[in-house]
């Protein structure tokens, strides 16, 4: 018998070479061949004519005398001769122009829009069903279930004999659920058979894929007919697709997530933002994207809230959208009329609701109180109260969450549980009114309880952060609510300072700022928002926002003046006029010296003789009063005996602050080190608390740099690391590493410049990159160690970073201090002693600075060096003149050596010096010494 399959016979696969290689031409069953010339065998064409009749594999085995599993191999032979895409193809071409026998499967539905990424989920989903007969594709609502599901099941069309598709949204009764399959799977019923027969007749042996489509209705009648098809039909795959999963044997469940918010490698965008721009029809521009990417990670990533909400673009536009995020079940609605349960998120969320218990609908409404993901035991402690029984709730949380309604999030201790915010603000609508105010209050107790905890916890752990971020947005969800309820106003404003405590430790700083500030303007008696402000104004300060610190504490002034404390102002504005000087690097722009006379003029005023006023008064005085002054020492010593009348740690801190600057103009360098070591000390039981924190903050930052200037390099990097540890810095990096890059520049020590200095760039632009001259050393020290590694292009952008913090022009001319000492010690390095020395003789001829100052015994060493290397007339003066000023900088004392050591010639004498270099931990200086013992001779420079 010869097979003739009549010409242009359409198949699934019309493009195939192999099917076209026989159609339209008479072919012997001996000589059959497919178009690369491979054969078909007489077995081969028995059982391709078998095919066209309605048998299974098993039928047709025993009229060929085969077992199935040969009838089976044969079949894949013939597709992959033939070029034929299932079962059925193979049927047409065996029996050309006569009906196909066997089922006709409703056709799938075609998708009305492109759709768009999932990469990974198809390649992931196609990986399981390889591996399993019955997968579940989980997830909430809207996710992408189905689209992903008929991506999936178009890809294998041509690796099945039979592909099925069932949506079951319209079988509402589990006793109805086989006969819509059996008929969307193109079986025939028969009245001596029942539907679920029919199914299992209607894939036989075939190798088939039936997708069962919003399943989550029917889990239990879904979970008996798979179990029973599967059992019946060796070559049958189910896909199902379902907000809840079977919980049968053998499932593989599929986590559909939603749509990436994060580009995968080698794709421009995410796949969340590319479907909101093609169907919002937005340009792919930087940002557009940007914004896109915020509203995006709003809706979750979920596809149909993404869809709905592009959907309403022209009339709202991005503005529009971002603003109406507060309320995504009214934006997010508009969607086709043909899927009622798509028309809105919250028609999609009806549908969940209404098949859960009653018991359920109450935890979920419940539940709806926390704003970020929240552990069993939150959860009991809010939602326990009738109908709901603390028994009940593990049940329900793990129920809810197999029911996509609930996202549960493991987090190294247990779970923890997140609903979307558009499900949180559904289950919220469905609280009663009486249902709402309880548990709100349990939410307001359970915080309070929760804050309690924590405030009385060590910081320092890494954990500790953890437990307070996870709860943090709770704890201030609770406050607000507190608000607008008259009776739980004192316990929400009792939390709130709580929460503000804890921001500020946990160094979520500008957080804390704000929680300070919402608190004061709670508070109901003036003196309490006064501490208050005071608080936030000291978070400021250790934010370096001396601006807005200032403006704190004026108003903290003015709020003591309502409550009638007027020596408390006084002390408020006294630290107003002490901040303008001591620490004027934090603002942008000088504090004006009338406005200084000012706040001193009102401390006066208010102070009435009281000590603490009085002490207060005379520390800010102490900082005012020109540090050159010759009844400075005067002044600050009477600062500190008042400060230490009173028992006041931060103001006798700030009064040997003060000292430290006299002993700087009087050229003790190591001595002013010494007072500001001093303060640290007392002031360490006070880290816990704003300005206590501010205090000890500046103690180690200028401990830091007083010690970098007396040439004391280890004690320099011990204040700077205990500085980066402070509790509070911890998450603003700027803050809490800059006194870490000068002694590790200055020392050679590199490799600690270079471990640190991105994140500490990172987080200053990511703060704004705001303006604050008395910061720009940390930058400089860093274009100090890339130029000393040659890196000239590393130099070059670090030193735009110390201009642009400085808020200067770039290339501007800097004067002294330390930028003369950086630059100098650079020049040396690259054999400049010349241009080190016009350097130095420039700074030196401008009036001094603290930095100027405070470096003075590094620029005399430095100096004697390039004198000495450049052969200048007054070398030796300038030696002599660096060897009695250098005194009790060990540094300084070694290069002053090395410049002694040059000027004689003497070879033994530099050894020395670089192994004194190497004792104190200076390595980059020992090589210098080393290097410059066979360095040529100078070159003369008339003085």
């Amino acid at each position: 018998m010869s097979l003739t399959v009549p010409a242009g016979e359409h198949v699934a696969h019309p493009g195939s070479s192999r099917i076209r290689a026989v159609a339209g031409a008479g072919v012997r069953d001996t000589d059959r061949v497919n178009g690369d010339g491979s054969q078909i065998s007489p077995r081969e064409d028995e059982v391709l004519q078998l095919l066209g009749e309605p048998l299974t594999y098993a039928e047709i085995g025993a009229r060929l005398f085969i077992s199935p599993r040969t009838v089976e191999s044969h079949v894949s032979s013939l597709r992959r001769k033939l070029g034929a895409a299932n079962r059925r193809e193979l049927a047409r071409i065996a029996a050309p122009g006569r009906p196909v026998a066997g089922p006709v499967p409703a056709r799938r539905p075609a998708p009305l829009s492109s759709f768009i990424g999932r990469t990974a989920e198809q390649a992931a989903l196609v990986a399981h069903l390889s591996a399993s007969r019955l997968v579940s594709a989980v997830g909430p609502g809207g996710v992408g279930k189905t689209r992903l599901a008929l991506r999936v099941a178009d890809e294998l069309d041509g690796e099945f004999d039979l592909v099925a598709y069932v949506d079951l949204v319209p079988v509402l009764e589990p006793d109805a659920l086989p006969a819509a399959v059996a008929t969307a799977c193109g079986g025939v019923g028969q009245s001596d058979r029942s539907a679920t027969e029919a199914v299992t007749a209607t894939f036989g042996r075939q190798r088939a894929l039936l997708v069962l489509d919003n399943c989550e209705h029917l889990v239990d009648a879904v979970s008996r007919l798979v179990e029973t098809l599967l059992e019946r039909c060796p070559g049958l795959v189910v896909l199902v697709t379902s907000r809840v999963r079977l919980a049968v044997p053998h499932e593989r469940v599929y986590l559909v997530p939603g749509l990436s918010l994060t580009a995968a490698d080698g794709v421009s965008e995410p796949d969340a933002v590319l479907l909101f721009r093609e169907r919002g029809g937005l340009p792919a521009e930087h940002a557009v994207t940007e914004r896109v990417a915020r509203i995006c990670d709003a809706l979750g990533g979920v596809a149909l809230a993404i869809e709905l909400a592009a959907g309403r673009l022209p009339g709202l536009g991005l503005d529009g959208l971002e603003a109406a995020l507060v309320d995504q079940l009214g934006l997010l609605a508009g969607g086709s009329r043909l899927a009622p349960r798509h028309r809105s998120i919250e028609e999609l969320l009806q549908w969940s609701h209404r098949l859960l218990s009653p018991v359920e609908q109450a935890v979920l409404a419940r539940v709806s109180i926390f704003v970020a993901p929240f552990d069993q035991a939150a959860a009991a402690s809010v939602v326990a109260f009738d109908p709901v029984h603390e028994r009940d709730v593990a049940v329900c949380l793990a129920s809810l969450s197999d029911q996509s309604l609930l996202s549960p999030i493991p987090d190294g201790t247990g779970l923890r549980y997140r609903s979307l915010e558009a499900v949180r603000q559904f289950g919220s609508r469905q609280l009663h009114a009486a249902d709402d105010a309880m548990a709100r209050r349990r939410h307001l107790a359970w915080a309070a309880q929760s804050a309690a905890e924590l405030d009385h916890a060590d910081p320092r752990p890494i954990v500790w952060c953890d437990r307070v971020d996870a709860v943090v947005d709770d704890l201030a969800a609770a406050v607000g609510w507190s608000r607008r309820v008259a009776d739980a106003r004192a316990d929400g404003l009792a939390l709130g300072r709580t929460v503000a405590h804890l921001l500020f430790r946990r160094g979520r700083l500008r957080e804390a700022q704000h929680a300070y500030e919402r608190v004061a303007a709670l508070a109901v008696a003036p003196d309490e928002a006064a501490a208050d402000l005071e608080a936030a104004a000291a978070v400021a300060a250790c934010r370096v926002l001396g601006v807005q610190a200032a403006a704190l504490d004026r108003a903290a002034a003015d709020a003591l003046l309502s409550a009638g404390d007027e020596t408390g102002a006084a002390v408020v504005f006294a630290r107003l006029a002490e901040y303008g000087v001591r620490f004027g690097g934090m603002f942008e722009v000088g504090v004006e010296s009338d406005v200084l006379a000012a706040h001193l003029k009102d401390a006066e005023r208010y102070a009435h003789h009281d000590p603490r006023a009085a002490a207060a008064i005379l520390v800010a005085r102490s900082h005012i009063g020109a540090p050159d002054d010759p009844a400075a020492p005067a002044r600050a010593d009477a600062a500190l005996a008042a400060a230490r009348a009173v028992h006041d740690p931060v103001l006798v801190s700030s009064a040997l602050d003060a000292m430290m600057l006299t002993r700087i103009v009087a050229g003790d360098v190591p001595g002013a080190a010494a007072a500001e070591a001093a303060r640290v000390a007392p002031l360490l039981s006070l880290a816990d608390q704003p300005r206590g924190a501010l205090e000890l903050k500046d103690a180690l930052h200028t401990a830091a740099f007083a010690s970098l200037g007396a040439g004391d390099l280890p004690s320099s990097q011990a204040f700077a690391r205990q500085h980066r540890d402070l509790v509070f810095t911890r998450a603003d990096a700027d803050l809490a590493t800059e006194e870490l890059f000068a002694p590790a520049a200055l020392s050679g020590k590199w490799d600690e410049v270079f471990e640190h200095c991105d994140r500490y760039l990172e987080a200053w632009e990511r703060a704004g990159r705001r303006a604050a001259p008395g910061r720009a050393m940390a930058p400089a020290a860093i274009a100090l160690a890339y130029g000393l590694r040659g890196d000239d292009g590393e130099r070059a952008r670090w030193l735009a970073v110390r201009d642009a913090m400085r808020g200067i022009d770039a290339g501007a001319p800097r004067l002294g201090g330390y930028d003369a000492v950086f630059d100098a010690i650079l020049l040396l390095d690259q054999d400049q002693p010349a241009a080190a020395d016009a350097c130095l003789r420039f700074s030196a001829e401008h009036s001094p600075s603290f930095h100027d100052l405070l470096f003075a015994q590094w620029h005399a060493a430095l100096a004697a060096e390039a004198a000495v290397l450049v052969d200048r007339a007054d070398r030796r003066e300038r030696v002599r003149a660096a060897e009695e000023q250098v005194r009790g900088n060990v540094v300084a004392t070694e290069i002053a050596r090395r410049a002694r050591a040059l000027l004689d010639g003497d070879g033994d004498a530099l050894a020395a010096v670089a192994a004194a270099f190497s004792r104190i931990g200076c390595p980059y200086q020992a090589e210098r010494t080393t290097w410059l013992t066979s360095r040529p001779g100078p070159t003369t420079i008339e003085a």
